[in-house]
């Protein structure tokens, strides 16, 4: 399966590069879980200075979020079925695409909990 990932930009300098976009090609049968593990060992997300980043993971941004990463966690915190596969994300599809929203240094934990009451 082809998963096309974009991300914002966190600098004037990485914006040469926008819309910071990159083809992966992975099985269908990857749950969620596992993309995000292929997206941290591929090093898609920018290590930010300071070592404080958030990201929020979206399949589309007229849904709900999927997913809150952190530069300063270990693991990510799943807003959704984290064993989901991404077969059935994209209704066996054989692309898709991602979206990573940069969210500076907010605090990932208030950004977790926020989206979890909505």
């Amino acid at each position: 399966m082809k998963i096309r990932l974009i991300r914002d930009s966190v600098a004037m300098g990485d914006d040469v590069y926008a819309p910071n976009e990159k083809v992966i090609e992975i099985p269908a049968t990857f749950t969620l879980e596992e993309l995000v593990k292929q997206v941290k060992e591929i090093h898609y997300l920018p290590s930010i200075y300071g070592g404080k980043a958030t990201w929020v993971l979206y399949e589309d941004f007229n849904r709900p979020p999927l997913v809150v990463l952190a530069q300063q966690w270990e693991k990510a915190k799943f807003l959704v079925d984290s064993s989901q596969t991404l077969s059935d994300l994209f209704l066996g599809k054989d692309q898709g695409v991602f979206f990573f929203r940069y969210l500076l240094q907010r605090d990932p934990d208030e950004v977790f909990q926020s989206f979890k009451q909505e």
